[in-house]
């Protein structure tokens, strides 16, 4: 079993997953470079076309999404489709499909399966973690003929422990979860929630053995990367992609 700490490069501005890329699969994170991807702040019209660039540019002719709501239904998409189906998880064995995930602090993870070809990506924020939607992927995954040893998973760009202090009342909530032991209390009473080891342990419990961590934190990683804790004076902030795709 293997989880590794790979940095995620950048590449014409985008990030990429170094693990993922081994597999022949087009995998990584948008940045401000590209626009808002999602979310309630900029135009929506403006943000689709953000994300038809984005799909043209990679090679596909539109980006797979759902509508997310911070829990944990997974969605088999096999082409873009209108209304987005509720979802914070969607896969697929086509090749040509690109699928995209928004993130503004969320952790996006991306999982492939080098033996069948099937993908998938998940949203998981803190009620996503709590409601252990990684698992859920995995799950879905294996129901559809994959071994969970044979998945290779990576933990994209997100608010790391660093940065993601919340409060009684959550903690008490993701504690009761059973996900207590990524809580730490700092010296200052704060409790922080490590996102990434939570989503490293559920995905190892069902048995996933490679698992990339990039460990660049939205709010304070050092990239050009927009972050919702992170808002500007105005309130505004954007939304980035979190996307993987297989080539035709």
């Amino acid at each position: 079993m293997s989880v590794v700490t790979s940095t995620w490069f950048e590449r014409e501005g985008l990030l990429w997953s170094p693990l993922l890329e081994r597999y022949r699969v087009v995998a990584g994170f948008t940045t401000r470079a590209q626009g808002s991807m999602a979310g309630s702040v900029f135009p929506l019209d403006e943000q689709d076309r953000t994300r038809a660039a984005l799909a043209r540019r990679l090679g596909f002719d539109a980006v797979a999404r759902v509508r997310q709501v911070h829990g944990n239904s997974v969605v088999r998409l096999d082409r873009p489709i209108e209304p987005w189906p509720e979802a914070d998880a969607l896969w697929t064995d086509r090749a040509g499909v690109l699928l995209g995930v928004a993130a503004a602090d969320c952790v996006p993870i991306l999982v492939v399966d080098p033996a069948s070809g099937r993908i998938g990506a998940a949203h998981a924020g803190w009620q996503g973690t709590r409601l252990r939607v990684a698992q859920a992927l995995v799950r879905a995954l294996v129901g559809a003929g994959s071994r969970a040893s044979a998945l290779v998973a990576s933990i994209g760009p997100s608010i790391g422990p660093c940065c993601y202090t919340i409060d009684e009342a959550r903690a008490e909530v993701i504690g009761a979860s059973g996900q207590g032991a990524h809580l730490r209390r700092g010296p200052d009473g704060k409790v922080a929630f490590d996102l990434w080891s939570a989503n490293v342990a559920q995905l190892r419990d069902l048995g996933v053995e490679s698992i990339e961590v990039s460990r660049i934190c939205t709010l304070s990683g050092g990239h050009d990367l927009w972050s919702y804790r992170g808002r500007d004076a105005g309130g505004r902030y954007g939304t980035q992609l979190g996307f993987i795709g297989k080539p035709a």
